[in-house]
């Protein structure tokens, strides 16, 4: 039976908020000027921290225990990350779409989760009770979001200059 949340995003801070019926059951806060995060779902607390250069690898905590759950690795060319639990599962993260309003975490059998977005709002229906892959498919989105405004504040001063240049 699919379980459906509802989630908003701060337009200025990204941090996330999870609704189910409409009441708070969980958010992500990001840090300042890092995209390492804490968050909490129902009765979990979690610790995001990204590590490597261009953030290549994040390492998924228990803030209670500080035990290492997961780890989330990147794939620098494509919207594409794989979460791998402590347990040896691994789920793998995944854009669609031209503008990438719509993702999954899956492990391709019996556990999906299903991300849409408008634009600091969207939805998640998922076959699982797992709060942190719930919780995680926002945090790698938010991961690629920062990535794409980074890209485009180095891009556009090059290209504006190249142009002006020529003119």
């Amino acid at each position: 039976m699919s379980k459906l949340f509802n989630w908003k995003s701060d337009w200025f801070s990204n941090n996330f908020h999870l609704f189910v019926e409409e009441i708070q059951k969980g958010a992500i806060t990001f840090g300042t000027w890092r995209s390492n995060a804490e968050s909490r779902f129902e009765d979990q607390n979690y610790q995001f921290v990204n590590e490597g250069f261009w953030q290549s690898s994040t390492r998924i905590t228990d803030k209670k225990t500080n035990e290492v759950l997961a780890l989330i690795t990147y794939d620098s060319w494509k919207s594409k990350a794989v979460i791998s639990l402590k347990t040896g599962e691994q789920y793998e993260w995944k854009a669609k779409g031209v503008w990438k309003s719509q993702w999954t975490v899956s492990n391709y059998k019996d556990e999906h989760i299903v991300y849409t977005s408008g634009s600091n709002s969207g939805s998640i229906a998922s076959d699982t009770d797992h709060k942190l892959l719930i919780i995680a498919g926002l945090f790698i989105k938010q991961v690629y979001n920062k990535r794409t405004i980074l890209m485009m504040a180095c891009i556009v001063p090059v290209i504006t200059t190249s142009t002006l240049h020529h003119h």
